[in-house]
Order: structure tokens, then C-alpha cells, then sequence
């Protein structure tokens, strides 16, 4: 009886002759076609997914490059955030963070509520309709909390739903800085065109390409403002609060202005979102751009140039007509997604709008409510139906 025999192995100690009547060779054969099996398969899941995300990227670019950045790099990037081990550096007179101890006592600024330096807008009436609007649409999320604060600059009608309610600021408290900068500036205790080194205490490795420049890399003041609020760049961000004197006397200014839920706990990135503020007091800080006895024309109007080329067009923007102009900020951490800015319409009015919303970890829906509730809101105005 004749049979086939095949040779196995790859070299001549290690070779074994396996024969079509020996069950080895059965047993050999069939997990060979089971390894050819499973790397067919394997094959084809890859050419899938290649396929599925190319037709993506094509048809939904800006679905796909959120989308990646929120699953994938950004989650990269966070997960080699470093926590310096020496923070020695936190309690020198640059980032001026002991100076508010007395006898082991941390003193506490008041808020300034008699005569603050930023003004509040005169409201006048709700806005039933948009409000109504609002409350349906977050029925429509019950996993999803909001805060939403806006204010019509032309009527004086304002919407307020948790508005009070202590949000955490994720990047949003970069604006703080970009006030006090200013500030400072208008003080001559800096000068935008003064430039500041990167050091390793600033480095942070969330948003932002700072943190990949070498040691020493110098950048402008007013360079790294347009990096902190048109990039979101953490290190810029920790840069300029620094030159402005560190929390403490950020601090000190935000109570000066008159906030009581805006408040600095942590340098950035802050992940954890210890940083608060509130869509009201958003809202507040917003209005006194327009404030000529907090900031010069000069500086608002440079804050306005910054704040017009914001690079993140996903939350209320995506809401808004292509010809709206939009000044603004966002946020986003996984437990907190939020954008706050002036909408400036087509015919020359505007109105203030803020929202926050607290959110299950990275949900995606956060930013479906605030394009839905950006669209309910512009609607209304521009149409003058309250």
C-alpha cells in the first residue's frame, strides 16, 4: 500500500518524517490549517478596518479626527502625563504659591462684592421659548448635566438653567490668565513682545506641542497666549500663569473681579478637574470685554483676535451658521465638556453663551447636546422668538 510521508523541521537534527498513516501527521496537519485558517481571518479583519476608516476619514473627517484624538491620542498623551516628584520649585517667589501663609495659616482672599472690577450684565427678562427648548433637549440626556448661561446683548434677556452651579473648568479657566495677562501688560510689568524659556517645571504633557519643544525654546508673550487659547496648549498655560504670579495671585485677582465659584487648585493638565468656575461667571468674564474700565481698547481688541481663531470648531461653533462669527473657549476632560463665548451674528448683534456639562467618562453625547442646544439657542435669537 502506498502512502505520502512529509519532512518537518529546519535543519537535519531537528527534522521528523511524518507519514499519512502516522496520527501525528493527522494531528500536524490539522493545526496547520487551523493557523492558516485564523491568519486569513486576521487578514481580512485588518483589510476591514483599514477600508472602514479610510471611507471614514474621507466622508466624516471631522467625526474621524475627533474621534481618534478622543479614543485614542488623547488617552496616549494623558497616560504619559508625569507628576513631578520635587515640587520645591511651586514655593518660590516666581509662582509665589507660600506667599499666603501666615503662622502655618493659609490666608483666604474675600470676594470683592462691594466694588468689583468686572461688571455684571444687566439682565431683564427670561427667555421662556429658549429656555422651554433647552429643558426639552436635556430631557433628551438624562445621563448628561448642564449648566447653561446666555445673555442678549440687544434685549437684556438671559436663560439660566444650574448657571450658579460650580462647574469644573477643564481649559476654560485659561481665560482667567489671558485677563490678568493683559492686565499686567497694560501695568508695563510685561511686555508681550518680552519672550519666556520653557523649563522643565512648566512641561505638561497633555494638549498642545510646547511640551515636545527642547528645554530653553523661547517664545514671545503674546506667541504663547495664541498657543494657550487658540491650541489649548497646557505648557503655554503654565508659562504665562506663572508670569502673572502663579495661582495664589490669580487667585487674589479673580476674587478682585468679583467671582466666587472661578478658583485655581491645580497647575495644568488638570485631569482630575479640581479647577472650578460656573456658566454664569463665565458669562460675567465674557461681558467685560467690552468693559472700558477693566481693559484698554487696545488690549480687547487684541483678546478679540485671539480669541476669533480658536481651533477646536466642534461644540457650539458646529452649531452656528458659516457666515456667525464665534470668540470663545472649550474644555474637555473625561468627566466634563464645555464651550463659552460670544456669538456675533450676520447683522451685527451678539449674545454670550456658556455651557458646561458634567458627563459619564469621554461620553460623546456631551458634545451632540451642546451642537443641539448651540443650534436651539442661535435659532431663536437670530429669529427674535424669546
Amino acid at each position: 500500500m502506498a502512502y505520502q510521508c512529509t519532512v518537518t523541521g529546519d535543519s537535519k537534527e531537528s527534522a521528523r518524517v511524518y507519514c499519512t498513516s502516522d496520527p501525528a501527521y493527522k494531528e500536524f496537519m490539522r493545526k496547520k490549517r487551523k493557523r492558516n485558517y485564523y491568519k486569513k481571518m486576521q487578514a481580512a479583519r485588518t483589510r476591514f478596518l483599514v477600508l472602514f476608516f479610510l471611507i471614514l476619514g474621507i466622508f466624516v473627517p471631522q467625526v474621524f479626527f475627533h474621534n481618534l484624538n478622543n479614543v485614542l491620542l488623547k488617552k496616549f498623551n494623558n497616560s504619559r502625563v508625569e507628576i513631578p516628584r520635587d515640587i520645591s520649585f511651586l514655593n518660590s517667589a516666581e509662582f509665589s504659591i507660600a506667599g499666603n501663609t501666615f503662622l502655618d495659616t493659609r490666608y483666604i482672599d474675600p470676594v470683592n462684592e462691594t466694588n468689583p472690577l468686572m461688571n455684571a450684565p444687566a439682565v431683564t427678562d427670561e427667555m421662556p421659548n429658549v429656555k422651554r427648548r433647552l429643558k426639552n433637549l436635556m430631557a433628551s440626556y438624562p445621563r448628561l448635566k448642564p449648566g447653561i448661561f446666555i445673555w442678549d446683548y440687544t434685549t437684556g434677556k438671559y436663560v439660566a438653567i444650574n448657571a450658579d452651579k460650580a462647574f469644573s473648568a477643564a481649559s476654560i479657566i485659561k481665560l482667567p490668565i489671558l485677563f490678568q495677562l493683559f492686565r499686567r501688560v497694560e501695568k508695563d510689568l510685561i511686555n508681550l513682545e518680552d519672550s519666556m524659556s520653557t523649563d522643565k517645571a512648566f512641561i505638561s504633557r497633555g494638549s498642545g506641542s510646547l511640551q515636545y519643544f527642547p528645554l530653553g525654546t523661547t517664545f514671545t508673550y503674546a506667541r504663547l497666549a495664541e498657543l494657550m487659547i487658540q491650541n489649548s496648549d497646557n505648557t503655554a498655560s503654565n508659562m504665562l500663569l506663572a508670569a502673572v504670579g502663579g495661582m495664589n495671585e490669580l487667585n487674589r485677582a479673580i476674587k478682585n473681579w468679583g467671582f466666587a465659584k472661578t478658583h485655581f487648585y491645580e497647575w495644568l493638565p488638570d485631569l482630575k478637574g479640581k479647577n472650578q468656575t460656573s456658566p454664569a461667571e463665565l458669562g460675567r468674564m465674557l461681558y467685560n470685554i467690552d468693559n472700558p474700565d477693566f481693559l484698554s481698547l487696545k488690549s480687547r481688541a487684541e483678546i478679540v483676535e485671539i480669541m476669533g481663531h480658536v481651533k477646536n470648531r466642534y461644540l457650539i461653533q458646529a452649531g452656528l451658521p458659516y457666515n456667525t462669527q464665534f470668540l470663545h473657549k472649550t474644555g474637555d476632560i473625561s468627566s466634563m465638556l464645555g464651550d463659552a463665548g460670544i456669538v456675533i451674528l450676520p447683522d451685527g448683534r451678539k449674545y454670550i453663551i456658556a455651557v458646561l456639562v458634567n458627563r459619564p467618562w469621554n461620553d460623546y453625547s456631551a458634545k451632540q447636546f451642546i451642537n443641539e442646544a448651540s443650534e436651539i439657542v442661535y435659532k431663536s435669537i437670530s429669529r427674535k422668538r424669546y
